[in-house]
């Protein structure tokens, strides 16, 4: 069985997403800051009418801040998913085709991906070894959550 993914670069690295998780990918990454929102929240991003909450995946991951560029895109995911959001990412990839069978649930110790300097290994669902490159699959219904517990523990 196949598996198609959505794959983007955080800091030179190969990430992605199932593919039936993305509604589209967008370049307008112009945002509306939201007063005293976790540093997680880029803001809102209004798209053809539609108010979506734009998520820094770099500071959901534990990584330095995004800094926006002409190849930065917002990745929109379906209401399946969460409601109304996306993320940016530094790039976005191509849709990556891989056999069920080379794709492994990661583990917290995951050798070969101890060298990264990704904090939050719970958004990580799996990791697909693609020819020379390692794909981390990230999970995105976790991204609010994560959200949702700072606003919480703010609260």
């Amino acid at each position: 069985m196949q598996r198609l993914f959505c794959t983007f670069r955080v800091e030179r690295r190969l990430f992605g997403v199932d593919i039936l998780d993305v509604k589209e990918v967008t370049a307008e990454t112009t945002h509306t800051r939201v007063t005293h929102a976790p540093e997680e929240v880029l803001g809102l991003v209004n798209i053809r009418g539609h108010i979506y909450l734009a998520l820094d995946l770099r500071r959901l991951l534990g990584m330095p801040a995004t800094e926006l560029t002409l190849e930065s895109r917002l990745l929109l995911f379906k209401p399946s998913v969460g409601s109304a959001f996306g993320v940016v990412v530094d790039q976005i990839s191509e849709i990556q085709t891989a056999d069920a069978n080379h794709i492994e649930k990661f583990t917290r110790n995951d050798h070969e991906f101890a060298a990264t300097n990704v904090q939050r290994v719970d958004l990580i669902d799996s990791v697909c070894k693609l020819g020379t490159e390692l794909l981390v699959v990230l999970n995105p219904r976790r991204f609010l959550a994560i959200v949702e517990q700072k606003l919480a523990a703010t609260a």
